[in-house]
Order: structure tokens, then sequence, then C-alpha cells
């Protein structure tokens, strides 16, 4: 008997720690969906570690004239203008600089700062430039050239900072006169400077916000992040906005992944799957909020000429299509904070959002903040305020109307919320009821905002480590943030957010939702 105590007591011993082990990890795990569903993780936070800078060389297109210049000649002008190879060359305050020119610029406006401190290291840059002759002489020996250009006047601080000293859209006279060595510059006159304006600029904008938004950021399930414009599958995508439809949604918000739209070998065939998702919207009755630049974290000054032609290029066919309720420059541009410096994507940000509202008019500007606290960032430059909310839902009001009191008017909307049903094995029913009371939590104090945005409609199949990063519980955490469940049946905060869009006005106090068919304990 001693004996089968003695083993009895020995293998109780063995299994203690295995015991309290398990119920360790259980107690992690507990926390873990907790924690991720109390404050869940952004849909872009571990984008950025991922993606490559990109440097595009700019093109100076010439505009039709009744002057003719030969090929030969032109380019060589627009050498001049955008680039130089003299290793003593020295910028004037007036010097054109971009291209190859740029890190010169950069290096003789600054380098006086060794010997005079307090002077600012300050040039202007000159963006989306066209050139058209405006006089040649009979023998091809002197040539009157108008360029027009954004004139984008930069400030660089401590190691490369940039802060944005002003713009305006400049139209220039080039004087130039060809010599025995080729053609040469000879002055330069500034003919017309016009500030932007960065008001409310049209009535019609305002109309776009005089309803509330009740939206969803949107890709099929089958065809996330990079696969959605390359895969676009049509069916899928039709019965997608049918859904939506029917959950009282009246907007999506979208994204267009740079490379795929800017790439010369399918640009072309992006511009017209983007056309084609536009009718779609239309047809169903839906408005669409475009994101920009998506996939890619880049504000460098060599590439801002590169990135207004890359504007101009995709806004172009679609300015004036009915289905657009906005442009989102850039998704949560605030992450990049820290490894660009806020200057340098404020200044980015700002000359973006000055050429669309010099070329496209029709379009109302925002950016997509991550955070609350940067909202207001810009508040001048945008004609709408956005940002995401993935905080508590504890002060979600106080935010918001603090960001609308801040705005001076303008519209502000809430363009990501929600919350991940990712899970650890055995708590399935534990996070799709915490979603849905998180949502309800979120919308009862989201009534003052213009639109509220969830993310998203669609569990995906499929995330990428390119968008999120290597680790497998971040995909599986971005991959199930969806209201719909893959069998097409609805989570508890569809229900919730189907009731939120059928409120009169979509307004959400209390007294409103306990009249309408939509009661919290009827889903649970």
């Amino acid at each position: 008997n001693h004996s089968i105590e003695t083993r009895t007591l020995a293998a109780t011993t063995k299994r203690l720690p295995v015991t309290v082990a398990i119920l360790l990890t259980g107690v992690a795990m507990a926390g873990l969906v907790s924690s991720l569903i109390a404050t869940p993780k952004g849909q872009s936070d571990y984008l950025h570690d991922h993606l490559p800078a990109a440097r595009i060389a700019p093109d100076v297109p010439w505009e039709t004239s009744q002057y003719t210049i030969p090929a030969k000649s032109k380019k060589e002008m627009v050498r001049i203008l955008t680039a130089t190879e003299q290793s003593n060359w020295v910028a004037r305050p007036e010097s054109p600089v971009l291209g190859q020119a740029l890190r010169a610029a950069q290096d003789s406006s600054c380098a006086q700062k060794a010997v005079m401190p307090d002077r600012p290291c300050r040039f202007p840059i000159r963006l989306d430039r066209r050139l058209k002759a405006s006089h040649v002489n009979a023998d091809y020996r002197v040539a009157n050239v108008t360029e027009t250009s954004l004139r984008v006047t930069v400030e660089l601080g401590s190691e490369g900072s940039v802060r944005l000293y002003d713009l305006a859209k400049e139209q220039r006279l080039l004087r130039f006169y060809q010599t025995q060595g080729g053609w040469m510059q000879n002055s330069a006159e500034t003919i017309k400077l016009t500030p932007p304006s960065m008001t409310l600029r049209a009535p019609h904008i305002a109309e776009k916000f005089s309803k509330t938004h009740v939206g969803i950021n949107y890709y099929p399930a089958s065809a996330s992040w990079r696969d959605f414009w390359e895969q676009f599958p049509i069916e899928t995508i039709k019965a997608d906005l049918e859904k939506a439809r029917s959950l009282k949604v009246n907007s999506l918000r979208i994204f267009l992944n740079h490379d795929y739209f800017d790439n010369a070998d399918t640009r072309d065939d992006a511009s017209r799957k983007l056309k084609f998702f536009l009718d779609m919207c239309e047809d169903q009755g839906l408005t669409a909020l475009v994101t920009l630049f998506d996939l890619r974290p880049n504000y460098e000054l060599a590439n801002f000429d590169a990135d207004i032609a890359h504007l101009s290029r995709v806004l172009s066919p679609i300015a004036e299509h009915k289905a657009i309720l906005g442009i989102d420059i850039k998704n949560q541009a605030d992450l990049d904070f820290e490894g660009w410096g806020i200057g340098s994507v404020e200044a980015w940000l700002t000359v973006m959002a000055t050429h669309i509202h010099m070329e496209f008019p029709s379009l109302a500007v925002a950016v997509g903040w991550s955070e609350a606290e940067h909202a207001t960032r810009l508040s001048d430059v945008v004609d709408f305020v956005t940002y995401h909310e993935y905080r508590k839902s504890d002060g979600f009001a106080q935010r918001l109307n603090d960001i609308i009191e801040a705005v001076d008017g303008k519209p502000v909307m809430i363009t990501e919320l929600g919350s991940t049903v990712w899970h650890p094995p055995f708590f399935n029913n534990v996070t799709e009821k915490m979603q849905g009371q998180r949502l309800e939590d979120q919308l009862l104090q989201a009534g003052s905002a213009s639109g509220v945005y969830l993310w998203t409609l669609n569990d995906f199949d499929h995330v990428g480590k390119e968008v999120v990063g290597p680790l497998p519980w971040r995909q599986a955490q971005q991959r199930h943030y969806g209201i719909l469940r893959p069998d097409g049946s609805e989570r508890p905060a569809a229900k919730v957010f189907k009731a939120y869009g059928s409120l009169p006005q979509i307004r959400t106090t209390r007294s409103l939702i306990s009249q309408s068919d939509y009661t919290f304990r009827s889903i649970f």
C-alpha cells in the first residue's frame, strides 16, 4: 500500500506543473483575446515596415503650339530646367530644382548654414511642369517658352526634415538662345503667381455631406489588398454591393494599390476596372470614398513630381463620376511620422491636396488619420476631416466632439472602426458577441459624425505577409474583421450596423434606438 501511495504521489507531483502550465496558458490566451477585442489593431498598423521606397524621374510634357521646336531641342531645354551635371553648380534663389539637380540644390543652399547658422536652408522646387513654345524666331536661335507649374518652397531642417514654406500656381516666361555648344537659358520672368484657396470650395461639395454616410471599408473576401484590382472578381463584387445595400449601407471606402495603378503595364487596366466599379456603385445607389497611394509610404522630395503625375493620371478619368464622395489622399499617414518626420509627411500631403484642389475642383479631399489626436492636422487644407477609432469605447464621443469643435464646421467622419473576431481555440462564441457589443457602444456615441465606415464587410481568405508582416497571428487577426461570416450569414455586429443605418436621419441617440426594431438584448 505504501508503494502504491508513493507512486500515486509521484504521478500527482509530475502532473502538477503541467496542470499549472495549462491553466496559466488558458488565462494568458483569454487575456489575449480580451485585449485583441478591447483594443483592436488598425488594419495598417504593421504595414509600413514591409514596403519599398520608390523614386521615379520626372517627365515634363510639352503642350501643342503654333511654333515648332525640334524634339532634340525640347529634350535639351528640359534637361536645363530639371538637371545639372556641373560639379560646382550653385543654386540661385529662383533656380528650378528637380531630378538630378535636387541634391545639388540642397547641398548648395544649406552649405551656407555652416558660416551663417541663422540662415534658413530654403529653396523652391517646381512640380507638374508643362511647357509651351510661345515664340521661336525664324532661324531657331531664340525661343520663348511659357511654363506653368506648382511652385513649392521647402525649408530643410536638421537631419533632413522638411517644412513647407509656401506654394502657389506659377506661370513663367523662359527665354532660351542657341550657341555653338547648344541651348542656354537666358532668363526667367514670373508672369503670374496664384496662391491656392484652401476653403470649402463649392456648394456641391458641401451638398455631398448633407446626409450621414453609413459606410464599409471594402475588399472582396477572395481578393484583399493587392489582389483586389488584379483579380477583380466581378460577380463577387456585384453580390457584395447588394449585401451592403441590404445592411443599409450607402457608401464604400476603397483603396487603390499604388503599384498597380502606377505601373505602365497595368495602369490602363486599373483605370478601366475603377471606372467599372464606380458604375456598379452608382447602379446600387452607393457612393465611394477613394483612398490613394495605398501600400506606399514614401515622402521624398524627389518623388513629388511623379506623385502629382500619378494623381492626374488616376483622377482625370473619374473626377466627374457621380459615385465619388471624395478622395482620401493617404491612409494613416500619421503612422509615417516617426520614420519620415512630421514636416515631410505634412508637406507632401499639402502639396498633393493643393494639386487636387486646383486641377479637380469638384473633388472633396481628406486625409485618413489613424488617431483622433492627429485628426485636426491640415484641417485648413482638406475639405472634410477623417480619422480612425480603434481605441476603447470610453471617451469615443468626447474625442469626436472635440474634433468637430476644432475644425470649424467642416464635416468629420470616422472612416475605420471595428473589431476582429479572431480567437484561439475554444473561444468561438465570445468574440462575435464582443464585436457586436463594442460596435454598439461606439455607434451610440457617433451621433454628431457626418459618417461612419466599418472595417470591414467580409472575412478575407488571405492576407499576405507583405501587408501585415510574417507573424501568423497578425495575419489571422486581420483576416477576421468581417461582420458577415464566410457562409454569408450575419454576425451580431451586422445586425447592430443595419439597425444604425435604418435609424431616422441616421441619428444614434438611445431614444431612437429603443424606438427601432432593434434592441440589443434581442440579438444576444
